[in-house]
């Protein structure tokens, strides 16, 4: 189970224990139906992982497909001239 507050996302695993990510970037791809969540753990800025959600209520794991899309997705996001003013 997820529960996502402002740019952070709470995972809550079967045993019980809740994880916390910081949300990098996040987009909807309507043909698929689902959301692409790219996220992050604070104390390892380099721990990105891409998952997905139909229902934004649990996580699953990404085909090499949709992990391709997200790299592009991020790519794209990354040289966007308007996100760069924001950094």
């Amino acid at each position: 189970m997820i529960e996502i507050n402002d740019n952070s996302i709470a995972i809550t695993k079967e045993d019980g224990t809740v994880e916390n990510w910081k949300i990098y970037f996040y987009y909807h791809n309507p043909e698929r139906k689902k959301d692409y969540y790219l996220i992050y753990n604070e104390n390892d800025p380099d721990s990105l992982l891409v998952m997905s959600s139909k229902d934004g209520k649990e996580l699953s794991d990404v085909s090499e497909e949709e992990f391709a899309e997200a790299q592009e997705m991020l790519e794209t996001y990354e040289k966007d001239p308007k996100i760069a003013s924001m950094k």
